[in-house]
């Protein structure tokens, strides 16, 4: 059994870093009022302000890591992958590609799935945290030998049709 991803790390996406950068924001603003008395028309311009910001920060950071799973497990060939409350087992060989976003934090794994299962036609998930990086994450090449040892597996394992040469 392998973890690719813990829960952990998307309850830290979900809920503490938005919560931690909106306190933050909140603190810029009331460290303004702190030097000297503005008039009320101002600090309300800036309350707006300082509002939009947040909410603008919230919907777009909550659109990256709402759909991350909550957790990815290898183990015996397939991917038990659990998001908000339903588990599925999905075997490694119905993996269609792997998409990862870069540049960003927090860095996102997509992996595109063959067919469809009862928590998507995809599943992303937030792997371990790095330095961010212009490179890919290390966890992509480890998916990218799994999928491809399952496939060279299976390929192996499977029934070939006889083959049969006509020779004049």
């Amino acid at each position: 059994m392998t973890q690719l991803h813990s829960s952990f790390q998307t309850v830290m996406q979900r809920r503490v870093v938005p919560a931690f950068m909106i306190a933050l924001n909140v603190g810029v603003f009331l460290s303004l009022l702190i030097p000297r008395p503005a008039p009320l028309k101002v600090i309300g311009i800036a309350a707006t302000i300082q509002l939009i910001v947040c909410l603008v920060y919230y919907i777009i950071y909550q659109n990256m890591v709402y759909y991350a799973a909550d957790s990815v497990v290898y183990e015996n060939g397939a991917l038990r992958v659990r998001r908000h409350g339903r588990e599925v087992s999905i075997p490694v060989s119905s993996i269609a590609g792997i998409r990862g976003r870069l540049g960003l934090n927090p860095e996102t794994i997509t992996l595109d799935l063959s067919e469809p299962t009862p928590i998507g036609s995809s599943v992303t998930f937030i792997p371990p945290a790095r330095f961010p990086s212009i490179k890919e994450h290390p966890m992509m090449a480890t998916l990218r030998e799994l999928i491809g040892s399952s496939t060279a597996a299976a390929f192996a394992t499977a029934a070939l049709p006889p083959i049969t040469v006509a020779v004049e």
